[in-house]
C-alpha cells in the first residue's frame, strides 16, 4: 500500500505543471536569446550541433521554436529525410506546428504533385504535404 501511495505522489508531482519547452542550455552564451512572453524560448544560435525535432542543427547558427517547444527552424547540419524529399545540408528547414516539414532546399531533384523540382532551390508544402512552390528545371 505504501509502494502505490509513494507511486501515486511521485507521478503527480511529476506530472503537475506546464509542458516543458526547450532548455536555454542549448544556446550559444553570449548569443541573443529570445523567449515568448510565457517564459519559453523563442530562438537563440547553438552552442553546439544539437538535434531538434529529428533534425540535425548547426552550431552557431539560429534555431527558432514554438511556443510548446517543437522546432520552427534552423540551418541543417547533415541531409534531411522527409517522405521523398532530401533537404540539403547546411539550409535552412522549416516546420509547421503539427511537426510536418514546411520547407526547405532540395538536395536532389525530386516530382512532387507531377511537377519536377530542381536541386539547390527551395521548396516549400502545405501542411497537408501538397507541393506549394518550387523552382522548375529551365
Amino acid at each position: 500500500m505504501k509502494l502505490i501511495l509513494l507511486a501515486l505522489s511521485l507521478l503527480l508531482t511529476v506530472d503537475s505543471g506546464k509542458a516543458l519547452g526547450v532548455d536555454e542550455s542549448i544556446c550559444n552564451p553570449g548569443g541573443t536569446v529570445i523567449y515568448y512572453p510565457n517564459g519559453e524560448l523563442k530562438s537563440c544560435p547553438l552552442k553546439d550541433i544539437t538535434l531538434l525535432s529529428g533534425v540535425r542543427c548547426n552550431l552557431y547558427a539560429e534555431a527558432e521554436f514554438y511556443e510548446l517547444g517543437t522546432l520552427k527552424s534552423c540551418i541543417t547540419r547533415d541531409f534531411f529525410y522527409y517522405e521523398s524529399l532530401t533537404c540539403n545540408e547546411y539550409s535552412t528547414i522549416s516546420f509547421y506546428t503539427s511537426g510536418k516539414l514546411e520547407g526547405c532546399v532540395l538536395a536532389t531533384r525530386v516530382e512532387v504533385d507531377g511537377k519536377i523540382c530542381v536541386d539547390l532551390q527551395p521548396i516549400v508544402l502545405f501542411e497537408n504535404g501538397r507541393l506549394k512552390t518550387c523552382t522548375a528545371p529551365r
